[in-house]
């Protein structure tokens, strides 16, 4: 008796390689530059975060099941690079910040067709509301309980990343079809 398919396998494998991907990436490149560039600016909190796009891409496709593919490589990478570098943030922020995602996700993709090129206002938007509710929990959780201005660094991080995750599947998706023909 199979407790797992082959495809919900498949599928934990190709969201959890694109979140550990899309943290590599930015932990990797964008920090550092973030760092370079506005070196006043020295935080936890990464003004491009693109793994907050791909926890809306799951939520949408996925559903409340992106939960259970998310969490193991956010904890993954949680552990590596946050806990592994001393950086304080709390053991519970990803699973807030996965449940935030699917809960505005959820909010806005009543009638989702599947069809994405269709629906990205509504992606941007439950990626919006998703963030809003992540700045709050993660400044709550970061804070010992009190809600700072940190809050808007992780509603911006989170919607730049996203919206820089989309635009770079555009052109990766052009340019993979050009190849298809």
């Amino acid at each position: 008796m199979k407790i797992v398919s082959q495809d919900t396998f498949s599928v934990f494998l190709i969201v959890s390689l694109a979140y550990i991907a899309s943290y590599t990436l930015t932990n990797g490149f964008i920090v550092p530059l973030q760092s370079m560039l506005l070196p006043s600016y020295t935080t936890v909190i990464s003004l491009l975060f693109l793994p907050h796009g791909i926890r809306i891409l799951a939520a949408y496709y996925y559903g409340w099941n992106a939960f259970f593919f998310l969490i193991p490589s956010t904890y993954i990478m949680w552990f590596v690079i946050v806990h592994g570098s001393g950086v304080p943030l709390h053991p519970l922020q990803p699973i807030f910040s996965v449940l935030s995602c699917i809960i505005g996700v959820k909010v806005v993709s009543k009638n989702k067709t599947g069809h994405i090129e269709k629906e990205w206002k509504h992606l941007l938007l439950g990626g919006f509301i998703g963030s809003i509710l992540n700045g709050i929990s993660s400044s709550f959780l970061h804070n010992n309980g009190v809600l700072t201005s940190s809050m808007f660094g992780y509603i911006f991080g989170d919607m730049s990343g996203q919206i820089i995750l989309m635009i770079m599947l555009i052109y990766i998706f052009k340019f993979l079809r050009m190849f298809k023909y």
